[in-house]
């Protein structure tokens, strides 16, 4: 049988129209053991006053507890299908992520990546290596310190080859003026062109990848 998937919420249809059954004790059956106590209860012994105030305290109580769990799930549904809503904003636009140290070949293409230059730095260079290794490219990184900035590559070796599609591993280094190494921060730039709901969150999706929402560090214009 189909079910109808609500894309705001992450349910069905379905788990919304059945409810598993209950041992909680609420306010209907609350108050109904309190009127059966009082209809039973021994007339040469009644409840005293301030016994009977309690109860009525503990079930007023209980009607408020009851109340504000009711608000808060209301709550919690609508933020969670206003993230939801947000997250389809964000469609076109590209999400920067730490990079693992690799860049891929796509249609003799490579995927976008992204650098910063710590203050002080006097000389930077990223090196390509291929699959066995061995240095294909090296490409001077310039620019302004703590600023972003896309790499510059075209996909060709140091002869001005086309590279194979596949995967590449890079190394960066950058040092100062005294000759110390200093660390530049590399990242991946991909645009999204999906949205993924989840059970309990969502991912986003650029092309055949899916990131979690914690491993994006910031999103900027495509």
């Amino acid at each position: 049988m189909l079910t109808s998937l609500n894309p705001l919420v992450g349910t069905t249809q379905s788990n919304l129209t059945q409810e598993a059954p209950s041992n909680e004790l609420g306010r209907n059956e609350f108050l109904q053991l309190l009127v059966a106590k009082l209809e039973n209860q021994d007339p040469l012994n009644p409840a005293q006053d301030t016994e009977f105030i309690e109860q009525l305290a503990t079930f007023s109580s209980l009607e408020q507890l009851i109340s504000a769990n009711d608000n808060l799930e209301n709550l919690a549904l609508g933020q969670g299908s206003l993230i939801n809503a947000q997250a389809l904003s964000l469609l076109g636009k590209e999400a920067l992520s730490a990079s693992d140290g690799l860049i891929e070949l796509r249609d003799g293409l490579p995927e976008k990546m992204v650098y910063e230059l710590p203050e002080g730095v006097q000389n930077a260079e990223l090196v390509i290596r291929d699959s066995a290794g061995k240095p294909v490219r090296s490409i001077e990184l310039t620019g302004e310190p703590g600023l972003r900035h896309d790499l510059e590559w075209d996909g060709l070796d140091e002869e001005g080859n086309r590279l194979d599609d596949g995967e590449y591993s890079y190394t960066v280094t950058a040092t100062d003026g005294s000759g110390e190494e200093l660390p530049v921060n590399v990242f991946e730039a991909l645009k999204i062109d999906g949205v993924k709901f989840l059970n309990g969150g969502l991912a986003l999706l650029s092309g055949d990848r899916e990131l979690r929402m914690d491993a994006i560090l910031e999103f900027r214009e495509g």
